[in-house]
């Protein structure tokens, strides 16, 4: 039934971690085992010889037993939920550090909700359903193997009844078949519904803005309509497995009380033998009425592995494995030869792209937008890797470079920056964990933050919301400022920083940036011209391709596409002078 359970073989992989936990699970059942003895030897043997303090002595170790059966129990189900925990910890540990590895192009393609229903949901399901067999399948299935071997020594004769019985519950093979196959396009189902409905609720804002509820409600709800029939489907398949489970096990005691009497009067069985049996057998097919009333839950949790597997194997990822960091730091970048377009897209975005960037220098990149401002911050960052070419940077290529030392050396601040759901205080914190709050503050005054924080209901310990919904966007753009600021890196990356302020606030932010790109490598994109008329060069770009270079006078009045970008107002003039 299991055989090609990729569930088992997770859980087998980590049986050294179930040990004792399922040690005092299956003590729990075997020191109950023995009942069925207990009870023949007080009818058969007791009750005949009217041997009353034997039947009190036979009845104070039973209840003794069932004392260790009660501690067995809840200690094992507490080491359990503690072992299945320790499991579920590692899963979501692994989930989110294959994460950190994948390529952006896989991320651009992969829903939010789908990557966030394998962390939070599928790992759920997976301990749900390992609880589910190591604290009750596993256990009462030892039981029910150690109670049909007492049964044979008491009496073999109705003991081969049950075992005779026994391979009617093979039929229900290709039922279990069916509820898997069934599982597994629920399990799908749900989990387009959760990425559709993550996409647009994130997106709401949006929606309501431009009326488009209707449109967005209808495919919410054909979503939600395919996830509700492939689950009628399953409850279909379930209520069958279900029922068939139910009349086989009713055959199964009316064969047992049967074929018991019959024995009982041709080959003179006793009383006892009988009573035995019958007390037995619930405890026998305990495993099978377990199985049936879990079998959702453990076929939930074998999907779950299975999309948690499809996450882990996953092989987009970042090919980024290079050690080496620069011995001189100077911050010399070279693009040399790159070619690239986006996966899947089909589209190059550049073409034999050639550029160096001097260690310290400023350096401003305008065009129109798709000329492929964006890209040449992303590929500079390994966030995607060329189709043809090589970046290094101080002489070292990106297949040899460290990437992770790499970014923890940028600052970036972008024209939608993410702000996270906590405290004014710990978005600033996030670039530098171990900065003070003096830093913090100082950080936020250099970027013309902290007069409007100090107005905030508890200051810079305000929680602001989830991407900071309580903000105006002026406001999240200098909090994202004050972040760069506080980190002081030796290379900045401006993507249209200043686009989300008013003029007056630009005015106080820019001479705070103009302060924070002294003596460091800065690349820039900008649509405002205060930003850009400070570049010690100006990159013009179109289709991907370099059409002119230089300082900003030399371009305006050179007749060429920066001075025809100004005339069409493309460069913002964000200066009031």
């Amino acid at each position: 039934m299991f055989k090609k359970s990729l569930f088992l073989k997770f859980m087998w992989t980590h049986r050294r971690k179930f040990h004792a936990g399922l040690s005092y699970a299956v003590l729990r059942c075997l020191v109950v085992a023995p009942f069925p003895w207990f009870f023949q030897n007080i009818i058969d043997v007791q009750f005949r010889n009217e041997n009353i303090s034997a039947i009190i002595c036979l009845c104070i170790i039973f209840i003794g037993l069932l004392f260790f059966h009660f501690i067995f129990s809840i200690k094992g189900a507490h080491m359990l939920v503690k072992e299945v925990g320790d499991v579920g910890l590692e899963m979501r540990s692994g989930i989110f550090h294959k994460m950190r590895y994948l390529s952006f192009g896989y991320l651009d393609r992969e829903k939010t909700g789908r990557l966030l229903s394998k962390y939070a949901f599928d790992t759920q399901k997976v301990e749900m359903a390992m609880t589910q067999i190591l604290n009750g399948i596993i256990p009462n299935l030892i039981y029910s193997l150690a109670v049909t071997i007492i049964l044979f020594i008491m009496n073999w004769q109705i003991a081969l009844i049950i075992i005779f019985m026994l391979p009617i519950f093979i039929l229900s093979r290709k039922l279990f078949g069916e509820l898997k196959e069934a599982s597994s396009i629920v399990h799908t189902a749900n989990e387009r519904l959760t990425g559709t409905a993550s996409e647009y609720i994130s997106a709401l804002k949006l929606v309501k803005t431009l009326g488009e509820e209707l449109q967005v409600q209808e495919k919410l709800d054909n979503q939600s309509f395919n996830y509700e029939n492939t689950r009628l489907q399953m409850a279909n398949t379930m209520a069958t497995f279900g029922t068939f489970t139910f009349i086989t096990g009713q055959l199964f005691a009316l064969l047992v009380v049967a074929g018991g009497a019959i024995i009982a009067i041709y080959m003179n069985v006793s009383v006892g033998a009988i009573v035995a049996s019958l007390s037995a057998l619930p405890i026998i097919l305990q495993p099978i009425n377990l199985l049936v009333a879990s079998i959702e839950q453990i076929i939930n949790g074998e999907q779950s592995v299975r999309s948690i597997a499809e996450l882990i194997e996953c092989v987009y990822v970042e090919e980024w494995k290079g050690q080496k960091t620069p011995q001189t730091k100077k911050w010399d970048i070279v693009f040399d030869g790159i070619d690239f377009e986006y996966p899947g897209t089909g589209r190059t975005i550049l073409s034999n792209f050639s550029l160096k960037i001097k260690g310290g220098e400023k350096i401003a990149f305008v065009g129109h937008s798709g000329s492929g401002k964006t890209t040449i911050v992303n590929l500079m960052l390994g966030l995607y890797k060329p189709s043809k070419g090589v970046i290094s940077i101080d002489g070292i290529s990106q297949s040899e470079l460290n990437m992770h030392w790499l970014r923890r050396q940028v600052a970036v601040v972008m024209q939608d920056n993410i702000l996270l759901s906590g405290t004014i205080l710990e978005n600033i914190k996030f670039s530098k964990p171990e900065a003070g709050d003096d830093e913090v503050k100082t950080a936020a005054i250099h970027a013309n933050a902290d007069e409007f924080i100090a107005l905030m209901p508890q200051s810079y310990k305000t929680v602001i919301g989830e991407r900071g919904a309580t903000l105006s966007g002026g406001q999240k753009q200098r909090l994202a400022i004050a972040r760069a600021i506080l980190r002081s890196p030796p290379l900045l990356i401006l993507d249209e920083a200043t686009s989300a302020l008013d003029y007056e606030s630009e005015r106080y932010v820019q001479n705070a940036l103009d302060e924070l790109m002294k003596d460091r490598t800065t690349v820039i994109i900008a649509h405002r011209l205060s930003t850009v008329k400070k570049a010690d060069r100006i990159i013009v770009l179109q289709d991907g391709k370099i059409v002119e270079e230089g300082k900003f006078d030399e371009l305006a009045s050179a007749g060429g596409v920066f001075s025809n970008l100004l005339e069409s107002h493309e460069l913002a003039n964000g200066d009031n002078s």
